[in-house]
This record gives C-alpha cells, structure tokens and sequence, in this order.
C-alpha cells in the first residue's frame, strides 16, 4: 500500500497537470485549427429607414468596434492618419452628405518611440451619413444603396480596413424608419456637435498665439475637460493647450500649427478663418459645438466682454426705443439739427432741388437736355413749351411713383439704391446713354422717313424720359443737404404732407427747363446749332459714363467682387451688342445682313449682355447671418449671447 502522503502529492500534481492540459486545449480549435484569433475589428452599415418619401432623407451608420489597443482617426488625425470615409455607389436620384463625426478624444501614445498625441476614437464608436432622395422619383419602387466603408486603424503598426455594404430602401407616401435600429441613431446623434447659432467665438493671433474667446449661450454651464480640436489644422495638436473658465467667460491659448519634422507633420496653411470643435463637458454629460469663425491676425484686441442685460434694462430699453419713431438727425460736431416744420420744409426742399442741378449725378442730364433746348432753337416756341411742360410732367410723375413706393414699404430716402437690381439698372442705362451720346449707335435712325408726327411723338417721349431718369439719379446726391427735409417728410403721419414735400422737391429741380421752355427768349441767347452740338455731346457722353463710374462703387459693394467683374464683362457685351446695331443696323446696310446681324446677333448680345449683368444683382454668400436693423435689436440679441456686427453706412 502507498503511502498516504505519496498519495496526496501524487493527485496534487495530476490535478495541476489536467488543469494545464485542459487550459492548453480550450484555447486550441477543436477541429484542429489551431489557436484561436484574437478579437479582430468589425464595421457594421445600418440604415435608419426602410422607406423614403421623395423629397425627404434619412440617415445611415457606420459602426466601428475597434480590436483593443487599436484606433480610428478623426476628420484631422492630429498627426499622420487617414480618417474614415465611404465611396457611394448610389442610384440616379439620391445623393450623399458628408460623413459626420462625432466627439473625438485626444489619445496619448507614443510614435516612434515620441510621446504623441492623436485625435481619434478607440473601442465601438460610430459616424453617420445624410442620404438624400430626390422630390422626382417615382413612388413604390426598390433602390439599391451600395458601397464601400474605409477606415485605418493603428496600433504599433498600422492596418487598412474596408467593408463593401448594400441595402434597399424604398420609395414610398411617407418616410418610414426602423424601430429596431431607433436606440442607436438616437445615442448616435446625442455625440453628434450641437448647434452652435447661440454661441459667439473671438479669435485673435499674435506670434503665432491663438486665442480663442467663447460666448457661451445664457444657462449653458462649461465645465473641465474643455478642449479644441482644430478641423484646418491650424492648430499645434502636440502643444498643451490653456483653458481659462470664469464666471463671464471661457478662453483657449493655442500654438499655432507650424509643423513637425519629427512626427512628420506638415505646417497648416494659414486661413482667414478657424474651424474646428469645441468640446467640453456639460451639466448633462459631454458635450461639443462646431466652431467656425473669423481670424484676426497681429492683433491685441483683448476680450471683448458680454454685458447681459437685465429684465429692467429690457423694459427700459421698450420705453427708449420706439419702433415706429425715426431717430434724430445728429450733425458731425455732435449737435442735433434744428427741427424741421411743414413750411421751412418747402422752401429748403425747392431750393435744394434747384441746388441738385449742379450735382455730379444730374449733371450729365442737364447738360443733355440744354442740347435739346438748343436743337430746338427757332423752332415753334409753342412746340418749345410744351417739351418743358412733358419734361416736367416725366420728373413729376417718376417722383410720385417713388414717393408712394418709399411711403407705402416706410423706407428711406434714397434705399432703393441699396438694392442691387436697381442700381444694375442705372449703370446699364447711364453706359447706354453715353454710347448713344458717343455716337456708337443711334435709336430710332429707321424711322427718319416716317413722317414729322412720329417724330414729333419722339422727341414728347424723350423730353418725358429726360425729367423721368433726372429723378431716379437724383437721389444719391440728395442726400448730404436734404437729410433732415426728407427725414421730416417721411415721419409725417399724414400723406398728403408727404406728397406735397416730394412735389415741391421735384419742382425745384425742373424748374429751370420749365423757365428755360416757357421763355424761349432766353434759349435764344444760346449758341445756335452747329457742328459744336456733336462735339459737345461726346463730351457730354465721358460725363455719362462718370455717373455710371459713380454708382459702381455701392454695386460692387452689394454684390461682391466676383459678382462685380462678372457685371463689368456683361458691360462689355452689352457695348459690342449695341455696336453691332449701331455698325450694321442702319437703313442704309442691305436688308439681309440689317435682320440677321444688324437686329439678330446685335440682339442676341445685348439681351444675353442684360440678363448675364441681372444674374449678377444679388449678394455674394457669407458666413455672416445680415439681418435689417431695426431699434432695439442689441437688446433683443444681448441675452442669447450673440455677437452683433452693425454695418451702419451707405456707399452711395
């Protein structure tokens, strides 16, 4: 018999050998494959709806879950790192956004055996995508949405990894999402930025120092961790970065990006603006708002600081600021003008528009329509009078036209020159009428054998367009002398005051046609007509062209550069097409070549000139959200945070 202690010892190391062996076998394949794989990494594509409605959109997800140890880059790696993407191949009639990221973490590691730090996502996180179906496919049908999912993932060594997805949606009456995939898209979304249009950032830079000043919406709290992470790369990812948190305010100290020889990270390029993402930490958990804002370079502007007003600053500021009230015209030394009264207003009006005949804009009209007193010089003086009398007729009408538009909106004198079709209007008809003055084409040369009646009817309906385009240019320039008479005209409640003021405006400025034409006796005392008349009128034309020069600079303004030189090259189409009818559309040119070239390509050019130069009147597109002042608005805006770029000039 054993011994018992034999015995014991002996199970001992039977039982330590099985529990080897059975360790050793559990990790080998049963079927005799081998060791088992390690945890590797998957990608998983989900839909969020089975149905779309034309027109309408849903989303999908990219769900990575990681292998341990390994990452995934964000949309700037911080480093050298590719982040994921997805090529569609997607059926006529539906298109794809970007890929969305969500929060990053910047993850500290080492490179090469360099202490690095990387923006990415490690373990399961998950990206999404706007799919968009267009208002024309027919309902009812099955569409295929196919393609590939790239993403790379690094740990020591780095691995490229791709997923090739395909799913049917169909068109149907309504959109009609996937119940069991609601739970994902709704914790997806919630690590998705927020929106960021209560928040207000100030960038400034100076020695390559960038600070960023955040204006945090009233009762959102910012707590630490706060970080930023840059989108343009404009940002040093391997430099700390300072966080201040205050009461009033949140500010970041960032280096700016200028490379990394080491890490292999080129410099970023400069930009006018800094985007990237803000996270930080809420009183509802983590949180992040895009930030994209303006970049002042060199500049020591300090922190601009956010006085909240208060619920008795508001109320005040109700009783200060009357909606309706127009504020006081205030003179350069500080001084308020005198109050106007309905009389004083009369005569400063009349004056003033008798005044404006000497000014850069109505200058050229002037001096066109003494030219026509001239030509008419020995004429019937009761043909002469009635030219002064349809002159004065065209300026009177075209005023009270204006006057019932400026009333009727409650505009301001003088802001139909803010708009863009308008002042594109003048330009085009001022240019025209200095190539007419010039002598490159001719209206009407066809009908010089019509007869003296059609003539006359011309020479009525240009004495009306005289006094018509003298009003529209006369704004403008009304505007230094007349500021406080028109100021009182337009916050008169009654009309009819309204009315009589802008009459007696345009009054003054007729008034020396009207004289010159009810006394033909003066336009007797003006040179005779002669060969002088054309020589002076391509003077005139240079004068023209002046006033066209003169409302450039508010169009350019309005439009933007790139909409402004489109607008100059439409100018010159508009030129060559009249030119051509000038050159080929005279009477005198065989009837083939006066229709197709003299008429045809000639008015295939202008109009193709006028509408290229109206495509041009709108305003170029801005990260900055313009909104007309109104009294009041500081206080309206102050609360929620935002800050308030007040653009208070006219370029005209």
């Amino acid at each position: 018999m054993d011994n018992p202690r034999h015995q014991v010892m002996h199970r001992a190391l039977t039982f330590l050998f099985v529990l080897a062996f059975a360790s050793f076998v559990s990790a080998q394949d049963p079927f005799g494959g081998g060791f088992a794989p390690k945890k590797e990494t998957t990608a998983t594509i989900t839909p969020e709806a089975s149905s779309v409605d034309p027109g309408d959109y849903f989303d999908a997800a990219f769900t990575l879950d990681l292998q341990p140890h390994f990452h995934a880059y964000y949309k700037n790696a911080g480093i050298v790192g590719d982040p994921p993407s997805v090529d569609w191949e997607l059926p006529e009639g539906f298109t794809a956004g970007e890929l969305q990221f969500p929060r990053p973490t910047a993850i500290k590691t080492k490179s090469a055996g360099v202490d690095t730090v990387l923006y990415g996502y490690e373990g399961v996180v998950t990206f999404v995508a706007q799919i968009d179906a267009s208002e024309n496919l027919e309902k009812g049908k099955k569409f295929t949405i196919k393609g590939t999912f790239n993403w790379q993932e690094c740990d020591e060594s780095c691995i490229q990894g791709d997923k090739e997805f395909a799913f049917t949606v169909k068109t149907g009456d309504e959109t009609e999402f996937i119940g069991a995939n609601e739970e994902l898209f709704s914790e997806t979304k919630e690590k998705l930025p927020q929106d960021a249009s209560a928040w207000g950032f100030i960038v400034t830079e100076k020695s390559n120092t960038i600070k960023i000043e955040v204006i945090r919406p009233e009762g959102v709290e910012v707590k630490e961790p706060v970080y930023f992470f840059s989108d343009d790369k404009q940002i040093d990812s391997q430099a700390p970065q300072e966080v201040e948190i205050t009461s009033k305010k949140v500010s970041l100290t960032l280096k700016r990006n200028e490379g990394n020889e080491e890490l292999y990270i080129d410099a970023g390029e400069v930009g006018e603006t800094l985007t990237g993402l803000l996270t930080f930490e809420s009183e509802f958990g983590p949180a992040s708002v895009p930030v994209k804002a303006a970049l002042t370079p060199d500049a020591d502007l300090g922190y601009v600081e956010l006085i909240l007003a208060t619920e008795e600053e508001r109320k005040a500021g109700l009783e200060v600021y009357d909606v309706e009230a127009r504020p006081d015209i205030v003179l350069l030394g500080g001084a308020k003008e005198e109050k106007v009264t309905f009389l004083s207003s009369l005569g400063l009006v009349f004056l003033g528009g008798l005044i404006l005949n000497l000014m850069p804009c109505v200058f050229p009209v002037l001096g066109i329509k003494i030219m026509g007193f001239v030509s008419q010089a020995g004429e019937d003086e009761k043909k002469i009078k009635f030219h002064g009398l349809i002159f004065g007729l065209g300026l009177l009408v075209t005023m009270w036209i204006l006057a019932a538009f400026i009333i009727g909106l409650k505009l301001d004198w003088g802001q139909q020159l803010a708009n863009p079709v308008f002042l594109g209007t003048m330009i085009i008809i001022f240019f025209l009428m200095g190539l007419n003055l010039y002598g490159v084409f001719e209206i009407g040369t066809s009908m010089t054998s019509v007869g003296g009646e059609l003539q006359s009817q011309k020479g009525y309906l240009g004495s009306f367009f005289s006094g018509a385009l003298t009003t529209l240019v006369a704004t403008p320039c009304s505007g230094p002398f007349l500021g406080a008479v028109m100021a009182f005209a337009l916050s008169e409640d009654n009309k009819l005051i309204q009315f009589v003021i802008f009459t007696v405006f345009a009054l003054g400025i007729a008034s020396p046609y009207i004289v010159l034409s009810l006394f033909p006796s003066l336009i007797k005392k003006l040179p005779r007509p002669g060969a002088w008349m054309e020589t002076f009128k391509q003077v005139m034309a240079f004068f023209v062209f002046a006033t066209a020069v003169f409302f450039m600079k508010g169009y350019m303004k309005l439009v933007g550069d790139d909409h402004f030189n489109s607008f100059l090259f439409a100018l010159c189409l508009i030129g060559l097409g009249v030119y051509i009818y000038g050159r080929y559309g005279t009477p005198v040119v065989a009837k083939v070549k006066r229709m197709v070239t003299g008429f045809g390509l000639a008015g295939l050019m202008t109009i193709g000139g006028i509408t290229w130069a109206y495509s041009t009147a709108k305003p170029p597109e801005s990260g900055l959200a313009w909104k007309e002042w109104y009294p009041g608005v500081m206080e309206v805006s102050r609360p929620k945070g935002r800050i308030i770029w007040l653009d208070y000039t006219a370029d005209w």
